[in-house]
């Protein structure tokens, strides 16, 4: 079973095989999981997605920076954080945003036992249902830790695991905007699915896609939602 680990502090050579690559060629091998979204090259679409929140500071500095630029993103909440932040749960999907589930907490699934994990995810997907009003179908594991049990259980209830094919690391407080939005434009293929976070990142991604977006924009790109299942 392929897992995909987020970056800790190494070499930038690293993060990108491990980030970038990594996922490209073996989230396909992970039954009913997606790393990229529909591709069309003569109107490419990047999608992106945003993990980690709701976040008091965070998640207001997204919603206005995707206002902005006339794009969408799949919001990957955690139940614990949106219990405590039901407003900001629904001004996501308010402003046109989907809602989406990162589990009930923060927790590896590798540090879990099978039978918890499906736990976890159950009261989480309960969790946002019941903030949105809305049926929750797509799902990432935090560090993208998918783990045999969680792909039966996905597949059991019609979910689908969404990974991603571009991580620019903008959780390393060493890398500024410039870095990321360079990193975003030079890994953007047809279809991307680019995962950024909330919470105290938000400031860099955000500064990011300030740089980033235009960029693409001019080139043709769109910031679309990504499909549902």
């Amino acid at each position: 079973m392929p897992t995909f680990l987020l970056p800790s502090p190494r070499p930038l050579t690293v993060q990108r095989l491990r980030d970038s690559l990594l996922p490209r060629v073996l989230g396909p091998l992970v039954p009913g999981a997606v790393v990229r979204g529909p591709a069309d090259a003569r109107a490419p679409a990047l999608y992106l997605t945003v993990d980690d929140g709701p976040h008091a500071d965070g998640t207001p500095r997204w919603l206005d920076a995707l206002a902005r630029h006339d794009a969408s993103a799949v919001f990957f909440l955690s139940a614990d954080r949106a219990e405590h932040l039901p407003d900001l749960v629904r001004a996501i999907t308010e402003a046109g945003h989907r809602v989406a589930s990162h589990g009930d907490r923060h927790v590896s699934a590798w540090r879990m036992r099978p039978r918890a994990v499906r736990g976890a995810f159950d009261r989480a997907e309960r969790v946002l249902e019941a903030a949105t009003g809305r049926p929750v179908r797509d799902v990432r594991p935090p560090y993208g830790r998918v783990t045999p049990g969680l792909v039966r259980w996905a597949a059991q209830g019609h979910r689908r695991i969404v990974l991603w094919d571009v991580m620019p690391g903008d959780f390393l407080a060493s890398r500024p905007p410039a870095a990321l939005a360079g990193e975003m434009v030079r890994l953007a293929r047809p279809g991307s699915i680019v995962t950024l976070h909330d919470g105290p990142p938000a400031r860099r991604a955000v500064a990011a896609l300030d740089l980033a977006l235009p960029r693409l924009r001019a080139a043709g790109w769109r910031f679309p939602l990504l499909p549902a299942a």
